[in-house]
């Protein structure tokens, strides 16, 4: 396919019939459709008619005719027959919509001053925003309406966008909720490489605390707004800040006590501000009043032939009405408020600091099979391939094997019944610690074959794990499990005798580097415990992180599992080990 029909309204843009009602905001641009000759199809039609017998003619012959792409309004069904859809696939004609609210892009505005891309599924959050931004004087670079239903999803066509026009560098996803988690964090990861900020407003989420992907949102870089202004406020930081702005940027509001409130606020966002004009600094001039006077310097003022940006914030939130959205010079972005103002300015300086999140090449070692019906035993071995320390322990057949193992491991040892039909070892009660010596380990050896055939008469038993007893350190967990939106979700937090003083668990989105590892055991409630302390030395925080990462790893690349469990992990003064651990396949329950 052409470059150019990656993306709607980038070619000749037809309407078709009156769009007054279904496109009332983004009808520049498009000339009237009288008739489609295949010496001179366009390349985008918006159907402005309702879904009678003219709309449905002017759709099958757009359809019929392979239009790239053909744009529904309101005033039809929430799809269109299923024979028009079906002709859509073989001529290669996309349909966007119904329910479209129309779309803006460069080559029909005539404008690329704007930063922004607005990606909308619905209508009416889509021109409140249009709307707004159009009284505030801060253009779109590219908006787009998807509708009900579109063969055009919004996370392609911001890829399209990102392909084609590096001048974007703010992506506002407005969706009805997040359903495709996996598809916007990976296109955030490619915008993240180059610099570019990714937001999201959802105005339909799932009901309650949903922390995989408040979790999700924050390790790739993603805004989360929450209202149709934010994304206009964030257009108009973009469009003042200019194409860099990452030495900081120039306060004007003199030295009084806004001044200071202004530091203080954007200190909290980290907004670096300058204390001095270099004359070549992005400029945010706070208005003292409600009223709208000249700034005193054009939005673009000479710096040695090169433009200046301005961005204007007022002191109060709502001023006399007319002052706000009539500046003086109609170019100068104006944002009310002043934390909306530094809210919006973070939102430049979140994608300089957005990066992709780290991704080992060639991650997953070269085959490792998992039993049919694994055990911990096997778990261990999994986690093992992928470079985990695991506890020095062997799996044994016989009571002489059992004997001979705990010699060279050397006691004390802890003796473990493996059976992947005894999923509660503990419970079951065929676990026996703090074994001292052979005598103690026959004695075991038998009590703990006896109990499992009590638990279950028929259950099949795998052997006899003979593991070294860990000492010191402290406890902590590892899990990761398969998110429907999100994929692989790995989890960490303090274990043990900790658990229930302090409930703790810190989520990412797997795979991840270990520097998002170490972020993660910062942020555990445990993590104190990590350090040095009174009759406490510190423990191996580094080796704790390289061991989350490559959990993180595994998590991605092993399909083949549903659920990995391991409890506990210590944690010690030098290196971890895995001690226990539980494995669920796919197609297997607990």
């Amino acid at each position: 396919m052409k470059e150019k029909y990656r993306l709607p309204g980038m070619g000749k843009t037809l309407l078709a019939g009156k769009g007054e009602d279904s496109f009332p905001l983004t009808l520049d641009g498009l000339e009237p459709l009288s008739s489609l000759e295949e010496n001179a199809l366009p390349q985008t039609v918006l159907i402005g008619e309702n879904d009678g017998p003219r709309g449905k003619r002017i759709l099958e012959e757009c359809v019929s005719h392979g239009i790239p792409f053909v744009v529904l309004g309101r005033g039809w069904p929430r799809d269109v027959p299923a024979a028009v859809r079906n002709l859509a696939k073989k001529t290669g004609s996309r349909i966007i919509g119904p329910g479209s609210g129309g779309l803006i892009t460069p080559f029909l505005s005539g404008d690329d001053r704007s930063k922004t891309a607005l990606l909308a599924e619905g209508r009416d959050l889509f021109q409140r925003t249009v709307y707004e931004s159009r009284v505030r004087a801060v253009s779109m670079r590219y908006a787009f309406s998807f509708g009900e239903k579109s063969d055009l999803s919004p996370v392609e066509a911001a890829r399209a966008i990102l392909d084609l026009d590096g001048g974007v560098r703010f992506f506002a996803f407005v969706l009805e909720r997040l359903r495709k988690g996996r598809d916007l964090l990976e296109f955030a990861t490619e915008a993240a490489g180059q610099g570019k900020c990714v937001g999201l407003l959802e105005y339909d989420p799932l009901s309650g605390e949903d922390r995989v992907e408040e979790s999700a949102l924050r390790q790739f870089g993603i805004v989360s707004l929450h209202e149709p202004s934010q994304i206009v406020d964030g257009a108009a930081a973009f469009l003042a800040c200019g194409d860099d702005w990452s030495g900081g940027i120039f306060l004007e509001a003199g030295k009084g006590e806004m001044a200071r409130l202004v530091r203080h606020e954007a200190a909290r966002r980290g907004i670096p501000l300058l204390d001095e004009d270099d004359g070549s600094a992005p400029v945010l001039k706070v208005l003292r009043n409600c009223g709208h006077h000249s700034p005193g310097r054009g939005l673009v003022e000479k710096n040695r032939g090169k433009k200046r940006p301005l961005l204007l914030a007022s002191a109060l939130s709502l001023p006399q009405a007319g002052d706000l959205y009539r500046p003086e010079d109609p170019e100068i972005p104006i944002i009310p408020g002043i934390c909306r103002s530094l809210d919006a300015l973070s939102f430049t300086f979140a994608s300089e600091a957005a990066k992709a999140p780290g991704v080992t090449e060639n991650a997953s070692p070269l085959g490792c099979p998992i039993h049919p019906r694994p055990t911990e035993y096997d778990a261990k071995v999994l986690l093992g391939t992928f470079g985990i320390p695991i506890a020095r322990e062997r799996l044994c057949r016989s009571f002489r094997e059992a004997a001979e193992a705990a010699e060279t491991i050397g006691y004390p040892v802890a003796l473990k019944v493996m059976s992947p039909n005894i999923l509660h070892k503990t419970e079951a009660r065929v676990v026996a610690l703090n074994l001292q010596d052979r005598e103690e380990l026959r004695n075991a050896y038998g009590r703990t074959l006896e109990k499992a055939r009590v638990a279950n008469p028929r259950a099949r038993i795998r052997g006899v794990l003979v593991q070294e007893m860990i000492r010191g350190g402290t406890e902590w967990r590892m899990e990761f499990r398969r998110d429907p939106r999100f994929g692989p979700v790995v989890e960490t937090g303090i274990s043990g005798v900790y658990t229930e003083i302090l409930p703790d668990g810190v989520l990412r989105v797997a795979p991840f580097d270990e520097e998002e590892a170490r972020c993660m055991i910062r942020e555990s409630r445990g993590y104190p415990l990590l350090l040095e302390g009174w009759r406490r030395d510190p423990l191996d925080i580094e080796a704790f992180a390289s061991a989350l990462s490559a959990f993180s790893r595994l998590a991605f690349c092993e399909r083949e599992v549903a659920r990995l469990d391991v409890n506990p992990l210590f944690v010690n003064r030098k290196g971890v080990l895995v001690v226990d651990a539980f494995i669920e396949k796919k197609g297997r329950k607990r």
